[in-house]
């Protein structure tokens, strides 16, 4: 006779059932609500920079910005001296024209107010050559400063960036001819002071620009009355002019190829 087996008891719940294991809260341990002794609680926190943090980012902007900076700076500045440059060349041409048409180069220009209707114009000949003028930048048709200058409001107001003038006297004068040679003594010279210009190739007239100082520099700063000397040459620390100039042979040149002579 089988063996009977004693019927389930439905009011006792297996051991599983019993043992379910307890659900704590996110960062807080199941066991009984508490933290393991020797351990810290967990959280969720939010860390900013420091102040010594926030230097270091600045001091390292700032480098780069200066590294960019001086570059940058560079580029503008050659910018602006070869446009300057450009400008002188036209002129150049300009003089050069204007002696083809008339005979003779423009005298500079003096008059100081900008409302006058003479400003920028030539002196009318015959020129007045006690002093340094200005290129009459209306009579050429040019602008009237380098890349650098700055129009002027009153006839009060500096000459800046405007372009300085200077010509000879004999070729200020109508008509000019094979045999006209010059007689202010105009002189070009380098940094050493060596003479560009020749007595075979003297200058006639002269063109400049006091460049990005805005001021003059070496020879160009004063003007001997008898032997004028002019500095042309490459930019320093010291001297960054920028100076054209028309010889009397290309002048003559010129004027033979035009049928002037």
């Amino acid at each position: 006779m089988p063996a009977l087996t004693p019927a389930p008891d439905p009011l006792r719940r297996p051991a599983q059932a019993r043992a379910r294991p307890r659900v704590g809260r996110p960062g807080v341990p199941a066991s009984g609500g508490r933290a393991p002794q020797g351990s810290a609680p967990r959280r969720d926190a939010t860390h900013g920079f420091t102040l010594v943090e926030l230097a270091m980012v600045l001091v390292i902007l700032a480098l780069l910005g200066g590294s960019l900076l001086v570059p940058v700076t560079s580029r503008l500045e050659a910018r602006d001296r070869n446009a300057t440059l450009e400008r002188l060349r036209d002129i150049q041409h300009a003089l050069t024209g204007f002696a083809i048409i008339h005979g003779r180069l423009p005298c500079p220009s003096t008059e100081p107010d900008p409302a006058s209707p003479a400003y920028g114009l030539e002196d009318g000949p015959p020129c007045n050559l006690a002093r340094e003028g200005v290129l009459p930048w209306r009579s050429l048709a040019m602008p009237a400063t380098d890349a650098w200058g700055r129009d002027r409001q009153s006839a009060a107001d500096d000459w800046t960036g405007y372009w300085r003038y200077r010509v000879d006297p004999a070729f200020s004068v109508a008509p000019i001819g094979a045999a006209t040679t010059p007689g202010a003594r105009l002189q070009i010279r380098d940094h050493d002071g060596r003479r560009i210009t020749t007595t075979d190739s003297q200058a006639v007239a002269i063109v400049w620009s006091s460049g990005a100082n805005l001021r003059a520099d070496g020879d160009n700063t004063s003007h001997a009355s008898a032997t004028p000397s002019y500095q042309a040459g490459e930019p320093g620390a010291d001297f960054d002019d920028l100076l054209a100039w028309i010889g009397r042979p290309l002048l003559i040149a010129r004027l033979a190829q035009a049928g002037r002579l």
